[in-house]
C-alpha cells in the first residue's frame, strides 16, 4: 500500500477518534505555550538589536567594573576626540524633570540633555524636523527642544505643522525643532531633548554622561577599549587623579548588551522552568503515544506477518504526530501571545520599548518546529516498540499479552523522570514564595499608608537661589495644611525608598566614609509624615531656618555606624569639594532606620538636613539632579484627593506642574514587585508541571490497571479483598512519583544555586518550602492514581475471566 494512503487513512483515523488527538494536542500546546512565550521574551528583551543602523558598532563608554548604564565626566568625554577607531560620539546628561506650560494644565515632564552627536551617532531618522544645530549646542546658545512622538500626540494632536512651534519649558519659550520617532529609546524613553550645552573646555569631574561611540567598521572592540582607555588614564595622571585600581580599566560595552541586561538573569530563571515545562511534555506525550502502540499493536503485528514494511507500519505513529505537532504548535502560539497580552502590563517598563511586538516570526518558527519536532519524536519512539521480534512475540501471544513487562517499566520511568521535573519546578516556586513572604514580613522603618506623594522642580528662571525655593516650599506647605482631610505635609528631595542621593560628609574627626552615607534635605514634619520614629534627641522644626545654628538629625545606622552611638551633640560636615566648606551642622536627633534599598537589602546610614538651611551651594548642585517630592498624609486615595492637590498648586503657582502623584504604597509595592513576579510565574510553571505529572501517573496506571485486568480478576475470584487490591495500584503510584521526588529534592540541593541570587531570608534547603513540595506532589500522584486503584478494585472476577 502507497505510504501516503497510509498517511492518509491514519489521520483521518485519528481524527475520528478525537480523544486521544485532543489530549495529546492540549498537552503539548502547554509546553510549546510556556517555551514560546519564554523565548518570546528573550528575543524581545536580549535579542532584538537596538533600533538603530549598524547597531552592532554602537557602543558605551564606561570603567569595565560600571554597572547597570555606566557613565563617564564631561572632561572624560571631551578628551576622547580625535581618539583612533571613533568614527563619531554622542552624550546624554542625566534625565531631570522640568515644567512644561502651554495646555490647560501645566506638567513636568522627563528631559534629556543631550548634544548635537548623539542622534547623529545612533543613526536616528527624524520623525520629523531635524537634530540640534552647533548654535543651539552650545552655552547661553539658541533655545530649541526634540519632543517624543508620545508627547506629539499627547499635546498636538500629531499635527504636521509642530515644527516651530513654541512651549514654556521652565518658564522660558522653547521652540520645538523636531520629533523623534517611536523607536527611540536607551534606558527608557523621554518626553524631550534638550540641548546639553557643554563648555568647550569643561572642568566638571563628575561621572554623570552616558557616552556612546560609533566604532570604526575595521577597527577590533579591543583595539578601541585599549586607545580609550590609554588617553583616559593619560588624562588622570596629567590631572594629578589617583590612578585607578590595577583591575580596572576604561573600555567599551556594546550598546546591545546595555538592553535588558537588569531582565538577564530572571529570564534565564524562566527560560529553564521553560524548559522543564517542555521536557515534562515531552515525557508526557511519550507516554501517550506508547500507549497507543500498545493499543495498536497486535493490528501492527498481523499487518507486519502480512508482509508491511516498516515504513507503512510506522506511518500510523507518524500521521498521529503530525496532527498533534501542528494542532500542538498552534494552540501553544496562541496560549503564548494571550499569557503575553495579559503580562506586558505588568512587565518591567525598563524591559523593552512599548513598539516591540512581543510574538516575532522567530517565536512563531520556534513554536511550530517545537511542536512538530516533539510530536514527531515521541511518535517515533512509540512506534519503536514495533521493531518485528516484538510484533512477532505479540502476534503469538494474541491479545491475551497486554503491556509487556518492559513496557510497563518504561512507563513507570517515565513517571518518575516526570514527577523529578515537577519536583524542581514545585520546590523552586515554594522557595521563592516563602521568600517572598519573608520580605513581606520586613519592617521598612516607615509607615506608608495614607501617604500621597508627587513632584516638583522649581524653573531656575522662575526660582533662581535657594531662598526663592524655600518660599514656594512653605507657602505650598502652609496651604496644604490647611486642607482638609490633610494631617500632615511635608517636602523631601528623596523618599525613603526607591531612590538614593549620596553625599560625602566629614566626620568629627575629620575623616570621611569610604561610602558616602545617604542624603536628605527635609521640611519639618517629615518624620511625623512617614511615621518614622525619634530614638533620641528632637525632631526638625519650624524654627530651624536660615540664620539659625545648622543643625542635622541622622538615622541609628548612621549613629552606630559612624559615631559609636553617640551622635548627639557632634558636629559633621557635608563636603562637596568646593572652596568655601559649607558650615558645620550639630546633630540634634537620632531617627529610625528605613530600608531605603527595599526589604532585601540592609538600611544604609543617612544624614536629614532643613531643607530651609539648604545653602545656595548645595542647592544648586542637587537641583539637576534631584526633584523635590511632595508629601502628603491625607484621607482617601490619590483618586479621591487628586483635583484637590492639582488645585492647591495651581492657587500657589500656576505655572508649576506636578508629575508621579501616586499613593506612596505603590513605591513600596514597587520594591517587592520582582520577588512577585519571579514567585507568581515560576508558580505557574509548576502548576503546569504538577498537572502534567498528574495526568502521565494517570495514563500509566490505568494502562497498568487494564493490562492486568485478567490477573486482578483471578486475585479477587482466590479471595483478594478489593481494598488489598487499591493499597497495591496506588502503592505503586505513590511509589514512582516518591522515587521522582527524592530524585528532584536531591538536584534542588545539589545544584540549585541558579536559585540562591533570588532568595531573601531562606536557603534553597528550607524545610518549610520542601515540606510543602513533598505533601503537594504526594497529594496530586495520591489523587492522579485513586480513579485507577478503585477501578482495579471493582473488577468483577468473572468479568474478568470471561474477557480472556
Amino acid at each position: 500500500m502507497n505510504t501516503r494512503l497510509v498517511l492518509w487513512q491514519s489521520a483521518r483515523t485519528a481524527l475520528r477518534r478525537p480523544g486521544f488527538l485532543s489530549l495529546a494536542s492540549v498537552t503539548l500546546a502547554l509546553g510549546v505555550a510556556a517555551c514560546a512565550a519564554v523565548f518570546a521574551l528573550i528575543d524581545a528583551v536580549l535579542l532584538t538589536p537596538p533600533p538603530y543602523p549598524q547597531s552592532q558598532q554602537l557602543a558605551v563608554v564606561s570603567t569595565r567594573q560600571a554597572r547597570a548604564w555606566p557613565a563617564i565626566s564631561p572632561r572624560q568625554y571631551q578628551a576622547l576626540a580625535g581618539v583612533d577607531g571613533i568614527n563619531a560620539m554622542g552624550a546624554r546628561f542625566v534625565p531631570r524633570d522640568v515644567n512644561v506650560a502651554g495646555s490647560d494644565q501645566p506638567e513636568l515632564a522627563s528631559a534629556w540633555p543631550t548634544d548635537a552627536g548623539l542622534l547623529s551617532t545612533l543613526g536616528v531618522r527624524m520623525r520629523l524636523g531635524r537634530n540640534f544645530t552647533a548654535d543651539e549646542d552650545r552655552p547661553n546658545g539658541a533655545r530649541a527642544a526634540i519632543i517624543s512622538e508620545a508627547f506629539w500626540q499627547r499635546h498636538f494632536a500629531a499635527a504636521a505643522d509642530v515644527i516651530g512651534r513654541n512651549i514654556l519649558i521652565d518658564g522660558v519659550a522653547t521652540p520645538i525643532v523636531g520629533v523623534l520617532p517611536a523607536s527611540f529609546r536607551l534606558d527608557g524613553s523621554p518626553d524631550l531633548l534638550l540641548p546639553l550645552a557643554l563648555p568647550s573646555h569643561s572642568q566638571d569631574d563628575s561621572t554623570n554622561l552616558l557616552v556612546v561611540v560609533r566604532r570604526a567598521p575595521d577597527i577590533l572592540p579591543a583595539t578601541l577599549d585599549a586607545a580609550i582607555d590609554t588617553r583616559l588614564q593619560a588624562q588622570r595622571r596629567e590631572l594629578g587623579q589617583a590612578p585607578l585600581p590595577l583591575d580596572v580599566h576604561y573600555g567599551t560595552s556594546p550598546l546591545a548588551a546595555q538592553f535588558g541586561q537588569s531582565a538577564r538573569p530572571v529570564l534565564m530563571l524562566f527560560l529553564g522552568c521553560g524548559a522543564c515545562v517542555l521536557l515534562l511534555v515531552a515525557l508526557n506525550l511519550s507516554n501517550l503515544m506508547l500507549l497507543r502502540a500498545l493499543a495498536r499493536s497486535h493490528d501492527s503485528a498481523v499487518r507486519s506477518a502480512l508482509g508491511a514494511s516498516l515504513r507503512q507500519l510506522i506511518a500510523p505513529a507518524l500521521a498521529e504526530g503530525l496532527l498533534v505537532g501542528g494542532l500542538g504548535g498552534l494552540g501553544g502560539l496562541a496560549l503564548a501571545a494571550f499569557a503575553l497580552g495579559l503580562a506586558r502590563a505588568w512587565l518591567p517598563a525598563d524591559w523593552m520599548a512599548a513598539n516591540v511586538p512581543m510574538i516575532g516570526l522567530p517565536t512563531v518558527a520556534l513554536a511550530l518546529a517545537t511542536g512538530l519536532g516533539v510530536a514527531l519524536l515521541a511518535a517515533l519512539f512509540g512506534a519503536w516498540r514495533g521493531r518485528g521480534r516484538m510484533l512477532a512475540s505479540e502476534l503469538v501471544a494474541g491479545t491475551r499479552m497486554g503491556a509487556s513487562v518492559a513496557s510497563q517499566r518504561l512507563g513507570r520511568a517515565l513517571v518518575v523522570t516526570q514527577a523529578a521535573l515537577a519536583t524542581l519546578l514545585l520546590a523552586a516556586s515554594a522557595l521563592l514564595t516563602h521568600s517572598l513572604w519573608k520580605l513581606s514580613q520586613v519592617d521598612l522603618g516607615f509607615d506608608a499608608r495614607g501617604v500621597v506623594t508627587f513632584r516638583l522642580n522649581p524653573a531656575p528662571a522662575l526660582y533662581p537661589d535657594t531662598a526663592s525655593v524655600q518660599h514656594l516650599v512653605q507657602t505650598l506647605l502652609d496651604r496644604l495644611g490647611s486642607e482638609p482631610g490633610v494631617h500632615d505635609a511635608a517636602i523631601v528631595t528623596t523618599l525613603p525608598i526607591g531612590s538614593q542621593l549620596n553625599v560625602p560628609v566629614l566626620l568629627p574627626d575629620g575623616s570621611s566614609p569610604s561610602e558616602p552615607p545617604q542624603f536628605r534635605a527635609v521640611s519639618a514634619h517629615s518624620f511625623a509624615v512617614f511615621g518614622i520614629p525619634l530614638l533620641a534627641g528632637r525632631d526638625l522644626a519650624e524654627s530651624d531656618r536660615a540664620g539659625s545654628e545648622p543643625v542635622a538629625v541622622v538615622n541609628r545606622a548612621f549613629a552606630r555606624q559612624f559615631l559609636a552611638d553617640a551622635a548627639l551633640g557632634q558636629s559633621i560636615r557635608l563636603d562637596l569639594g568646593t572652596q568655601t566648606p559649607l558650615p558645620a551642622m550639630r546633630i540634634v536627633g537620632v531617627v529610625g532606620d528605613v530600608h531605603q534599598f527595599g526589604p532585601q537589602e540592609a538600611a544604609p546610614p543617612i544624614v536629614y538636613m532643613p531643607f530651609a538651611q539648604m545653602p545656595d551651594t548645595l542647592f544648586g548642585l542637587l537641583r539637576d539632579f534631584v526633584p523635590l517630592n511632595a508629601v502628603v498624609r491625607v484621607d482617601g486615595t490619590v483618586a479621591t484627593q487628586a483635583a484637590r492637590l492639582h488645585t492647591v498648586l495651581r492657587e500657589v503657582d500656576a505655572r508649576q506642574g506636578m508629575a508621579g502623584l501616586r499613593q506612596f504604597e505603590r513605591d513600596v509595592a514597587d520594591a517587592t514587585a520582582p520577588q512577585r513576579m519571579n514567585a507568581m510565574l515560576v508558580g505557574v510553571f509548576a502548576a503546569l508541571a504538577i498537572l502534567l505529572a498528574a495526568v502521565g501517573l494517570y495514563s500509566v496506571t490505568a494502562v497498568a490497571v487494564a493490562t492486568r485486568q485478567r490477573e486482578l480478576g483471578v486475585r479477587a475470584a482466590l479471595g483478594a479483598a478489593p481494598s488489598r487490591l487499591l493499597r497495591e495500584v496506588v502503592a505503586r503510584g505513590i511509589a514512582d512519583v516518591g522515587l521522582g521526588l527524592g530524585l528532584g529534592l536531591a538536584v534542588t540541593l545539589l545544584g540549585g544555586q541558579l536559585l540562591e541570587r533570588f532568595l531573601f531570608g531562606i536557603e534553597r534547603g528550607d524545610p518549610l518550602a520542601l515540606l510543602a513540595t513533598l505533601l503537594v506532589l504526594l497529594l496530586a500522584g495520591l489523587v492522579a492514581t485513586m480513579t485507577p486503584a478503585l477501578r482495579a478494585a471493582r473488577i468483577a472476577p468473572m468479568t474478568a475471566l470471561r474477557n480472556d
